[in-house]
């Protein structure tokens, strides 16, 4: 994989919200709440799982991400 098509997949919402999931899931832990760590996850799981669903079922010729075509 190069380069760009890496910086490309982490332009997409998909690994935008995947990593917002993973940061404000962790911070929650450092500072033991656990409990709103588990209500991130469970909030923020089925919206990610729609994406990867959609990514999935959806094959477009022009890449949706950063408004770059391929």
């Amino acid at each position: 994989m190069q380069l760009k098509e890496i910086g490309l997949q982490l332009c997409t919402c998909t690994w935008i919200e995947i990593m917002t999931c993973i940061g404000i899931t962790f911070y929650l832990l450092y500072i033991s709440e656990n409990r709103l760590a588990l209500i991130t996850i469970l909030a923020f799981s089925p919206l990610i799982g729609f994406h990867f669903a959609v990514s999935r079922t959806i094959k477009d010729e022009h890449c949706v991400t950063c408004g770059e075509s391929n």
